[in-house]
């Protein structure tokens, strides 16, 4: 089942097995039901993909998978299933850890973890819990949380061994933060640059999306290195970074998403600005619940850098300052309730008084806005880059 817990796993399966799991779902299976409910999720193959997969959650729900209560709680969550409630999301979380749901027992820690969707942060819960975990036998999975724990933690190199021992067990959602481990020191700076890029070779061809987009933005940051009448050079370079970024978006990459709306907004590497690229690409980021994104399509509006057709700037921005206020965007979560005050997203108003005005009391008056753990996944991996 974990295999279906991130978006490498989802690419790795064949189109066999998804034809297989899909016959079976078709069929009522309660696992297979499960698992097209995540392949729906991560890679949007119907139109309907978030109703399609709560649907097909509910009936493996009902069949007995306690994955299943997890996967729809982490949907209530982000506030992909309406209405918005943070209370019956963590009782339904709570059920599915007694049943015994590792996809459960992750979010819980990843929360803990981060102290997000109400949680308070507690790091050492997280360690005991893993501890005794992994006292059961060395699990890919919770091998790579333990590397995660250690990466939060700034402990990049202790986080190696763990990340190792997850990819030999054959987690290959990983290898991003293998390189990273193996070439990188506490203070993020590289201490053997050949291990790293010689890891994400590696991920890159067992297809890990991390592992290209850190060849890309090694590529971006090298570009400007570039002598500027070597047009050739810089040619090539531009040219394998779009690539890279468009192979990433058709695997349904958020992160790659964002970043190509950034080139197009921002006219970086010798690409002329076009905003409306720009916009399209942070909306389909959008779409994977990438709260940067919401971010960024925020910003466009509210400098008149894009006019919409279909609706106003206004309605947009306040579906963009709703839903990062959902996953926990610090700026458009102050945005959220600071336009309630002034009489605007009144139809929100059950949750901007429930779940957002007192997580916005709860800000530190120094903690800064523009500095977000953004973490596209359901299963909320910390990305070392973040």
């Amino acid at each position: 089942m974990k295999r279906f817990y991130n978006l490498a796993g989802i690419l790795s399966l064949s189109e066999e097995e998804k034809e297989l799991i899909n016959r079976q779902a078709q069929e009522g299976d309660p696992v297979a039901c499960f698992k097209q409910a995540k392949i729906h999720l991560y890679l949007h193959e119907c139109d309907d993909y978030a109703s399609s997969a709560h649907e097909l959650f509910q009936k493996a729900s009902d069949g007995g998978v306690a994955d299943a209560d997890a996967a729809i709680a982490i949907m209530m969550f982000k506030g992909e299933i309406e209405p918005y409630d943070l209370t019956a999301a963590a009782r339904l979380l709570e059920k599915a850890i007694n049943n015994g749901s590792e996809l459960g027992i992750s979010f819980q820690m990843r929360n803990l973890l981060h102290g997000r969707y109400g949680y308070k942060q507690n790091v050492d819960l997280v360690k005991q819990t893993l501890e005794q975990l992994l006292s059961q036998g060395e699990d890919p999975y919770w091998c790579a949380f333990m590397g995660d724990v250690l990466m939060a933690e700034n402990r990049v190199i202790e986080s190696e061994q763990w990340y190792a021992k997850a990819v030999a067990g054959g987690d290959n959602s990983v290898y991003g933060d293998l390189a990273i481990a193996r070439g990188m020191d506490e203070n993020w700076n590289f201490r053997d640059y050949q291990a790293y890029n010689d890891t994400l070779m590696e991920g890159n061809d067992a297809r890990d999306p991390m592992c290209m987009y850190y060849f890309v933005l090694d590529k971006i940051y090298a570009y400007d290195d570039i002598d500027p009448d070597d047009t050739d050079s810089r040619d090539e370079f531009r040219g394998l970074i779009i690539e890279g970024l468009e192979l990433n978006v058709e695997d349904c990459h958020p992160m790659s998403m964002e970043l190509l709306g950034d080139i197009y907004r921002e006219g970086k590497i010798d690409i002329p600005a076009d905003p409306v690229k720009a916009w399209e690409y942070y909306v389909q980021g959008s779409g994977f619940m990438h709260a940067s994104c919401f971010e960024k399509m925020y910003d466009m509006l509210l400098t008149n850098e894009i006019q919409l057709g279909q609706m106003s700037n206004e309605e947009a921005m306040d579906l963009c300052m709703i839903n990062g206020a959902r996953l926990h965007n610090a700026r458009l979560l102050v945005a959220t309730v600071e336009a309630y005050k002034h009489g605007r997203l009144t139809r929100f108003a059950r949750e901007i008084e429930m779940f957002h005005i007192p997580a916005y009391d709860a800000i530190p008056d120094d903690e800064p806005l523009d500095d977000e753990c953004d973490e596209p996944d359901d299963d909320g991996r910390f990305d070392a880059w973040a």
